[in-house]
């Protein structure tokens, strides 16, 4: 015979553990991956011959040789017509002191007109058709080399044309729905004092 006082206890007891049990629905999804830490980046565009960018956390490198990169851009958005129209862009990974960059960048229907926070092109030591963050760790001019639409999202793989890296800076990063400092863990040192 079951008995049921305990078979209750632990379902209780295992529902406790978890904060989300859910089915495919978007408004899990989107509950769930707000938890992955990851770096910002703008995606940045010419919008009327002008610098144009959009925050984004979607964005992923494909492979080495050659260099190429992925980006997912709401279908919906000016950015996504740039890109889909000049077939060009660029990936600029944000650092810490660009908190207030990436909060412009991501607000729905706001200019996103970027001429104060760019590099001018002919301080650029090789040339970008896209552009060039100023305190950006890393910044990548591609080529739209396929555009595919999935679900509310324009997927665009890109192909690596220039890459720039100035100094050295901390990556700005972004989880649980806020922005993180980073710290560096020297894992070396720990296990050998362990």
């Amino acid at each position: 015979m079951i008995n049921t006082n305990r078979l209750e206890r632990s379902v209780s007891k295992q529902a406790a553990l978890w904060d989300l049990a859910s089915g495919p629905r978007p408004d899990a999804f989107r509950t769930a991956m707000r938890r992955v830490v990851g770096g910002v980046a703008v995606v940045g565009t010419l919008r009327d011959e002008r610098p144009w960018g959009m925050t984004v956390s979607a964005y992923t490198p494909v492979c080495m040789e050659p260099p190429t990169l992925l980006v997912c851009v709401n279908a919906k958005t000016a950015t996504a017509a740039d890109i889909e129209r000049e077939r060009k862009f660029s990936l600029n990974l944000l650092s810490e002191a660009q908190a207030e960059l990436s909060q412009r960048c991501a607000q729905p229907g706001a200019s996103k007109y970027l001429e104060g926070d760019i590099v001018p092109p002919d301080e650029l030591p090789v040339p970008s058709f896209t552009p060039v963050l100023r305190e950006a760790i890393a910044t990548f001019d591609c080529d739209a080399s396929e555009i595919q639409r999935i679900g509310t999202h324009v997927v665009v793989i890109g192909a690596i044309r220039t890459i720039l890296a100035p100094m050295l800076l901390r990556p700005l990063l972004y989880g649980q729905g806020r922005y993180l400092k980073t710290i560096a863990l020297d894992l070396g040192s720990a296990g050998a004092s362990a």
